[in-house]
């Protein structure tokens, strides 16, 4: 899984793939919407509130959710998350870092995915992508991203878009964590517009006056019944249309 040019243009999910995120919210009008034999685990939980972290760090940086979501949920790093918190034992990242020192500094996860979008930006179309981050970690040419050079010096004291971003990261891994599903099938039903729109809604709800670990079941479970008879039936007729 590679951070592409414009992750926002990635490939789209595959017709089979969306048959499997169909069958995995089955019967959206009754309560078999999200698997309710699903409980997250105190592990679950810690995984969801380091991502939230993660959103939150990007977002005190001055990065927008709207192209920070797309460029993380579709990156490396997010894929690590997938296969570390969905499977037992897994207690390396890669080569190169320790999940445990990782997750220490949502920061330099940050920085890591715009590190290696930058590496993978400029090599060549036919060039083995991971040998050339080995190649630029090996040779420590790495370089401050284009992207992070660009911030602005005063970070971003918005407390309701940090509050924000660590909702929109946190309910992300809910849903991959749910439906074990990748980060770029979940982000690839629920765009980062359609969250923040869901999110708005949300403070107008009661759910606004639970923490996320006693609501994320219930926002997973109203994020699914939107998709599966709102979004994709519109997405559908849209296609038909063109």
């Amino acid at each position: 899984m590679y951070i592409v040019k414009n992750p926002a243009r990635s490939r789209p999910l595959s017709s089979n793939v969306l048959r499997l995120m169909m069958l995995s919210r089955s019967a959206p009008k009754n309560e078999a919407v999200i698997k309710l034999d699903r409980e997250y685990s105190p592990r679950d939980l810690a995984c969801c509130a380091k991502q939230g972290e993660i959103f939150m760090e990007a977002s005190s940086m001055g990065l927008k959710m709207e192209e920070f979501a797309p460029t993380y949920m579709m990156s490396q790093i997010a894929g690590i998350f997938d296969v570390y918190f969905c499977t037992s034992g897994r207690q390396k990242l890669f080569e190169l870092i320790e999940v445990p020192i990782f997750l220490e500094k949502p920061a330099t996860v940050v920085e890591a995915i715009y590190w290696i979008d930058d590496i993978i930006s400029h090599a060549k179309e036919d060039e083995n992508k991971s040998l050339a981050i080995s190649k630029a970690y090996e040779a420590q040419t790495l370089k401050i991203p284009d992207k992070l050079k660009g911030l602005p010096i005063e970070g971003n004291r918005n407390t309701d878009e940090l509050s924000y971003a660590y909702w929109l990261g946190y309910i992300y891994r809910c849903e991959c964590l749910l439906h074990e599903e990748s980060s770029r099938m979940v982000y690839g039903a629920f765009p980062e517009e359609i969250m923040r729109t869901e999110y708005e809604k949300l403070l107008d709800s009661p759910l606004k006056d639970k923490t996320l670990a006693e609501a994320s079941a219930e926002i997973c479970y109203r994020l699914d019944r939107l998709l599966v008879e709102e979004i994709w039936p519109r997405r559908k007729r849209n296609t038909r249309e063109v």
